[in-house]
């Protein structure tokens, strides 16, 4: 290419740049410009304990949505990029939006969950476990996270950054039945949990909604005659309301509890552990129900 003819290249590219940019924003002082800024995911835990750096969270879907809570867009962000701390570029073309909303899931792989080039509007949005005749399968560690920002317009100097804080939206439970088997005469055959009942869908806004499950845990019986279903996650329950745990023998129900001897009910938390210790070595089984931190089993020693 001569001299010539590649100062007449760049020429028709300078042109054409500048032609994009007047088109977009119509105003010499770029007042009609939408500002970018950068947002940051951040995971907290159940104590509001900054754990982003943990690798708990190995995924997340980001969605964008517009003040009419249509889709602007949705982007893939892996686990590497949310423990380093890497911001996502906000950059929207003229004429921009008056405000947009961000919408995180995290560890949606395992649940019902919308394909994101198939979401259209705000309200299409939903996490679902996934269920057999009413029984649904132990859901993944997910979190979520919302936040809703105006759009600033001025020029093309970065807005103020923004951060998504994204929560668990699981419950973890254990179940212990020591001393089982003795209670039930030493019959042999097969002892299980069942545990009763959660709502199966998160909607758009992470509120709980949709029909009700069941839960039951894989379990274990060793040779002292204790069965053991070691965590598994759930759904809170609605409103509150206590677990029913039964547990069956041979698929029929030989005992029930919804809270421990001292009247604590079976009630989950999103992001802790609910330890439900039954010891049926005693006259009258014991019922121990504790409430702890994530992945931390409460240690019950018996004498």
């Amino acid at each position: 290419m001569s001299n010539a003819n590649k100062f007449s290249f760049f020429l028709a590219a300078t042109l054409f740049l500048l032609t994009g940019l007047l088109s977009s924003c119509l105003k010499e002082d770029y007042s009609d410009c939408p500002r970018p800024f950068r947002l940051f995911i951040k995971a907290v835990d159940a104590d509001e304990k900054d754990i982003t750096e943990s690798g708990d969270v190995q995924q997340v879907i980001l969605f964008v949505f517009n003040e009419k809570g249509e889709i602007v867009d949705a982007v893939v962000i892996d686990a590497a990029t949310v423990k380093s701390r890497k911001p996502v570029d906000i950059k929207l073309e003229y004429p921009g939006h008056e405000s947009l909303t961000f919408v995180a899931w995290g560890n949606t792989s395992g649940l019902d969950f919308p394909d994101k080039a198939s979401v259209k509007e705000l309200n299409e949005l939903y996490a679902k476990l996934k269920a057999q005749n009413g029984t649904a399968q132990s859901p993944p560690d997910l979190f979520y996270g919302n936040l809703s920002v105006p759009v600033e317009y001025g020029g093309f100097e970065p807005a103020g950054d923004q951060t998504v804080v994204i929560r668990r939206k699981t419950a973890q439970v254990t179940i212990t039945a020591i001393h089982v088997k003795q209670w039930n005469e030493g019959k042999e055959g097969t002892y299980s949990f069942v545990l009763r009942e959660s709502p199966d869908t998160y909607d758009q806004n992470g509120n709980l909604t949709g029909g009700k499950v069941n839960y039951k845990p894989d379990a274990t019986m060793n040779d002292k005659g204790t069965l053991n279903a070691p965590i598994f996650h759930t759904f809170p329950t609605e409103g509150g309301k206590t677990y029913v745990l039964d547990i069956l023998f041979n698929g029929e129900v030989i005992y029930t509890a919804t809270k421990g001897s001292d009247g604590k009910p079976f009630i989950p938390e999103a992001g802790r552990l609910l330890n439900i210790i039954i010891d049926f070595g005693a006259t009258k089984p014991a019922i121990i129900v504790k409430v702890t931190p994530w992945n931390v089993v409460y240690q019950y020693v018996t004498i």
